[in-house]
């Protein structure tokens, strides 16, 4: 936004009028999880409670939740090597064509994608990248309690909509640029730039419908509608709404809380 950026919006609006960007449940949850994956790996030494010093694995402060997501894997490589097989590169000795190729894994990443939905209830994220968009929308007190949003926007479109907001609130003669074209402009926050590292087409619709009970809160609150794989169990997906006397303000609840589901299969 010329000439301030972001500021400018920020300062034109009125105090009372709040924004946010959100994103479609399933998808986001995808990228949650190859986020949580990689930042929570034992071989990740940066900000990482379950990080195993192989040098001294006795010290590691935390045991992983779930510690079968990286069994037979001791480092990024190990990890890599299943996304993207050696034998699948045309230099079997460089790694750079792997940031930016589809996945070619055999189904290894997408199973146990599958056994941790099947395992995690969603109630006491082991990282923050598993947190849902609600509670982080809702109150200090994060107690289910409503809040006031003004306008709410889809990531998808953002850029689009920025051009709208910055209209709105500073005029038509507003222009939102992105930086790095000389001019002191906005940029928006791009999303991933890579694709995912497990193959999303082996992912069982079972477990598609289980992150959309997992993500249920998002679903309702943010209106999204539900997925193709998840319309069969439409019934089953719904939330609940109760009015808090003592703090004057609706309380939404999901209608179903996911139990653990134990798996052997696997």
């Amino acid at each position: 936004v010329e000439p301030r950026g972001y500021k400018a919006v920020m300062e034109a609006m009125n105090a009372d009028n709040i924004i946010a960007f959100v994103r479609e449940p399933l998808s986001r949850f995808y990228s949650q999880y190859d986020e949580a994956y990689v930042r929570t790996a034992p071989w990740s030494n940066t900000q990482n409670p379950y990080y195993i010093n192989p040098n001294n694995p006795q010290k590691t402060k935390k045991v992983h939740p779930f510690p079968f997501l990286y069994e037979n894997l001791q480092s990024y490589q190990d990890y890599e090597d299943v996304f993207c097989p050696p034998s699948t590169r045309k230099n079997p000795n460089n790694r750079r064509e792997c940031l930016f190729r589809p996945s070619q894994e055999d189904g290894t990443l997408a199973k146990r994608l599958d056994r941790f939905v099947q395992e995690y209830d969603g109630r006491d994220p082991y990282d923050v990248h598993l947190i849902l968009q609600v509670p982080k929308l809702l109150s200090k007190n994060s107690d289910g309690t409503s809040v006031h949003i003004t306008e709410l926007y889809n990531t998808t479109n953002a850029e689009n909509d920025w051009q709208l907001i910055a209209k709105k609130y500073i005029g038509q003669h507003a222009e939102f640029t992105k930086a790095g074209n000389g001019k002191k402009g906005g940029k928006v926050i791009e999303g991933r730039s890579y694709p995912r590292r497990f193959d999303k087409s082996l992912v069982s619709r079972e477990t598609e419908r289980r992150i959309c009970l997992l993500a249920l809160l998002d679903y309702c609150c943010l209106n999204f509608p539900l997925p193709s794989s998840c319309e069969e169990d439409v019934k089953g997906l719904s939330c609940t709404m109760d009015y808090d006397d003592e703090r004057g303000a609706v309380r939404v609840q999901p209608g179903v809380f996911p139990d653990v589901a134990r798996v052997n299969a696997f």
